[in-house]
């Protein structure tokens, strides 16, 4: 699938307390990324997938929480997938684009290839190591997974033109 010489870095994006109001009161006890769903915290589901792809040196999950709140389960889940998982705590909040900025040094440090980039409220198939292929076939910048929705739901989420 891909050469022994690449090196894949996943980030996943955890967000942090001063955002997902609409979770609360559930997020109130317990931060969202780690609130059960489906038998496994949350971020699970996007770790899980991370796993499966080839030549996965490291995942990093990006957030503003307390550290604390997130070492237990780190250290679990890096001992259960046998993956090297770490929580990078950003100093404020600074968003997705600004948190990957942040940590930008940390992320390339091992000259990755290709940087796989999830958000760990995102519900799906994953993917992963199918775009991935498709990612190196296009050759293109980036690969973004989006799912076709109504003309009049679009609007909630944003829109992406695609031109055949």
């Amino acid at each position: 699938m891909g050469s022994t010489e690449e090196r894949v870095v996943a980030v996943i994006m955890v967000g942090g307390p001063t955002k997902g109001t609409r979770f609360r009161p559930l997020s109130l006890n317990i931060p969202k990324p780690l609130f059960p769903l489906a038998g496994q915290a949350m971020v699970h589901h996007p770790i899980s997938a991370c796993k499966k792809i080839p030549n996965l040196a490291q995942i990093y999950l990006v957030g503003f929480y307390e550290e604390r709140e997130f070492a237990l389960f780190v250290s679990s889940v890096s001992n259960e997938l046998r993956v090297p998982v770490r929580y990078l705590r950003e100093d404020k909040p600074h968003g997705s684009a600004g948190g990957l900025y942040n940590f930008r040094d940390l992320i390339m440090e091992d000259k990755p290839s290709h940087i796989v980039l999830l958000n760990c409220d995102v519900c799906c198939s994953f993917p992963l190591p199918e775009m991935l292929v498709a990612h190196r076939r296009y050759g293109g910048m980036g690969t973004i997974l989006v799912i076709k929705v109504s003309p009049e739901s679009a609007y909630q989420f944003g829109e992406l033109v695609a031109d055949p």
